[in-house]
């Protein structure tokens, strides 16, 4: 698991997740035996209860962040293409991926997926959006 971990942070070492502000994509774990089958599973995992909660894909939380136009300066694509290979190395190590955004206005965004060893893995920053 310790390799996945850092094989996680150094996917997601430099990248910056982009909403109204700029946050740092911070890797976390879970332990195994952890129970997320609903997304009140989650708050409570996460000691954040209460809170509004929403479960959406890993392809819609990267869409503008893995997004490439012509337009777009040498700097940008490649920021696109380490996105893209960000959300392929969750896809390929990581089993149920699943991203949960937690809160209003400024939400706490989990990005998280279950290993071969049962535990869960994955990423999280804090987005905001008035």
């Amino acid at each position: 698991m310790s390799s996945l971990l850092q094989q996680l942070e150094q996917a997601a070492q430099g990248l910056w997740f982009l909403s109204e502000s700029e946050s740092a994509l911070e890797p976390f774990t879970l332990p195994a035996g952890t129970a997320l089958e609903t997304e009140a599973d989650f708050l409570k995992a996460m000691g954040s209860t209460g809170q509004p909660v929403e479960q959406v894909t890993l392809p819609y939380f990267f869409r503008n962040m893995v997004r490439q136009d012509p337009g777009q300066d040498p700097a940008q694509q490649a920021i696109a293409q380490r996105f893209v290979a960000l959300q392929q190395w969750l896809e390929a190590n990581l089993q149920e991926v699943r991203v949960y955004r937690v809160g209003q206005i400024q939400v706490q965004a989990y990005v998280v997926g279950k290993t071969e060893e049962g535990s869960w893995l994955g990423l999280k920053t804090t987005l905001i959006e008035t």
